[in-house]
């Protein structure tokens, strides 16, 4: 019988002290990559996005990739010349193998998209270019930094995100593993020995891959199921569910676990506003503009298809809240300060200071 989570053993992650990690440009710091994942929907804000890693990452940005099924209307040649296009028809599985994969598995193939980019980056030392650094930071294309912050530490430890809380609990900093989390019980099923570590998830739209590290969760579940990463990662993930697994969970804890020496943990302050996918709405650059003069260090603005579907079968918000934000799935902005998350409805002129 499947033991309930919230009563697994979790200990506490090490946490990075803020002011060795933000805003300070001294001492010598390793070289990253960078690997941004772009949909059609996310290409207004997407130089606000690679904007923001160029100019607030306290280590050498040698690289940043922006995978993508084409290049924005305008090209990167004003923004830097570490910029590069790699066209995502490129990655191996393709969307459209997903897709194929998911239909043969007698699954939903419109989750094909979601699950694509989650393993584009999983597998992202695959696409990039042979001698790049060690560590890779991976960043949602619709999510920008806007304080200075280091990435991975002077003793070459990643420093990674606490994330949500796994069971959204408001307007407290106290949090606790949920009985059910879909996304946990997937990572179980992919790599023999996962468990979750603390209650934060991890998800936070960016993530620090070790290469190493990465490899190690490749292999596991490769040896575990006898078949490619990526369809060990689509058979283990929750057919019910439209987010049926999570990239970011499933590292964040395997390397918090598994490799503590090699990574640190931080909470990112930061605003994300979530919305359907269409017509009007907000976009990146309006709501990092709504950031100036605050303490925030990044702010996101997400769209969302199937928005109110999606909220409806995220099982880490409680059913009473779920239901509040279902019954009228307008704009909301979910705010993260030190582990605290507030929620409330995302209205014009939005203000974040």
């Amino acid at each position: 019988m499947q033991q309930p989570l919230a009563t697994l053993l979790a200990y506490p992650a090490s946490e990075a002290a803020d002011e060795r990690l933000m805003g300070h440009r001294g001492g010598e710091l390793p070289p990253i990559s960078a690997v941004i994942l772009a949909a059609e929907k996310d290409m207004a804000g997407l130089d606000v996005c690679i904007r923001g890693v160029l100019a607030h990452s306290l280590n050498p940005v040698e690289l940043v990739q922006v995978v993508a099924q084409r290049l924005p209307a305008r090209s990167f040649d004003d923004l830097d010349s570490r910029v590069v296009w790699f066209d995502e028809r490129s990655c191996a599985p393709t969307s459209r193998d997903v897709r194929e994969y998911l239909r043969g598995l007698g699954r939903d193939p419109s989750t094909a998209s979601w699950y694509f980019q989650q393993l584009a980056k999983l597998q992202c030392f695959d696409a990039l270019p042979a001698g790049t650094p060690e560590h890779v930071l991976v960043v949602d294309a619709d999510f920008v930094f806007l304080r200075d912050m280091v990435f991975v530490d002077g003793q070459g430890s990643s420093v990674l995100p606490y994330g949500y809380p796994l069971s959204w609990r408001l307007n407290t900093r106290v949090h606790r593993l949920p009985d059910h989390h879909t996304a946990l019980e997937a990572a179980g099923r992919l790599i023999p020995g996962w468990l979750p570590v603390d209650a934060y998830s991890g998800m936070q739209h960016h993530m620090v891959f070790d290469r190493t590290i990465l490899g190690e969760i490749i292999q596991r579940a490769q040896k575990a199921h006898g078949i490619p990463f990526w369809q060990a990662f689509l058979r283990t993930a929750d057919p019910c569910k439209w987010t049926g697994a999570s990239e970011y969970v499933l590292y964040r804890h395997f390397a918090a676990r598994f490799f503590p020496e090699r990574v640190r943990h931080r909470h990112v302050d930061a605003v994300d506003v979530i919305q359907a996918q269409g017509h009007g709405g907000f976009v990146l650059p309006e709501v990092a503009a709504a950031a100036e003069g605050s303490s925030l260090h990044a702010v996101g603005c997400h769209r969302f298809l199937h928005y109110a579907e999606r909220l409806a079968t995220m099982d880490y918000i409680p059913a009473g809240l779920r239901r509040t934000v279902c019954a009228e799935p307008t704009p909301l902005q979910l705010r993260l300060d030190g582990g605290l998350l507030t929620i409330r409805n995302a209205v014009p002129p939005l203000t974040l200071a």
